[in-house]
């Protein structure tokens, strides 16, 4: 009988703080998690190892080298051949109205072989960041966009910045919304991931990838709420009340 998995894969570099949050959230949502890490400094590597996830390092010299990451990802995901395969970050999640692995089935079970999503990012308004509890702390996001990162396994799956593609595609759409925090993190944290950005453009990596951190740069890492949405006041709330009580589980232990 086939095992009809699916696997959340990423790779992460210095991910300490997220790394429990997307555990919970792959064992919520009935998803196996792989992580590749780039290298970390304060801790990622080790915490895999503790906690028995599957993983493998990667090093990239220092640089944030999209291209050679997703090429590695594409390898683990032949080497692994899963159902279906989730392509996201450690600060990514992919929130529907059930528990992912369901959604997707569902999708499956209809002849889709990859998975649409609704995407949008939360950023940094200004909160303090005393307290690592990005779903209670950051509600203000942009425009929504629509990316295919969640698809059945095939032999000749290509990966290209956020969006996945083989022959034969067969779109169905998720009702759900992908929320991205990569955006709240601290001007710190963003600061340091613009250099290893730039140590990739300057090694060849195409500037198109990761321009958004130019835009954040000149911002000063910081947007006005004006200029956003609150997800709290549509549709997303329930999204959103999901994670946190992902947060709710990792406090109490």
């Amino acid at each position: 009988m086939e095992n009809k998995n699916v696997l959340c894969i990423l790779t992460v570099w210095n991910e300490i703080n997220y790394l429990p949050l997307k555990l919970q959230f792959c064992e919520e949502n009935k998803l196996d998690l792989y992580v590749i890490d780039n290298m970390s400094t304060d801790g990622s590597w080790e915490w895999l190892q503790e906690n028995n996830i599957p993983s493998h390092r990667i090093d990239t010299n220092e640089s944030f080298a999209l291209r050679q990451l997703q090429d590695d990802i594409v390898r683990t995901i032949h080497r692994l051949k899963p159902y279906w395969a989730i392509y996201n970050g450690c600060d990514l999640f992919p929130i529907t109205d059930k528990p992912l692995y369901d959604s997707i089935m569902e999708l499956d079970e209809k002849g889709y072989n990859i998975a649409a999503i609704d995407c949008c990012s939360f950023f940094n308004t200004g909160e303090e960041h005393k307290v690592f509890d990005p779903f209670n702390t950051f509600f203000y996001h942009g425009t929504i966009r629509t990316y295919n990162m969640i698809h059945k396994y095939h032999p000749k799956v290509r990966y290209n910045a956020d969006n996945v593609s083989f022959p034969g595609q067969k779109i169905g759409k998720l009702n759900g919304i992908m929320i991205n925090y990569g955006n709240s993190k601290t001007a710190e944290e963003r600061a340091k991931t613009l250099k290893r950005r730039r140590k990739a453009w300057n090694n060849g990596e195409p500037r198109g990838h990761g321009v958004h951190y130019l835009t954040g740069e000149k911002l000063k890492w910081v947007r006005n709420k004006k200029d956003l949405t609150d997800g709290r006041k549509g549709k997303y709330l329930p999204y959103i009340q999901k994670l946190q009580k992902i947060s709710e589980k990792i406090k109490n232990g």
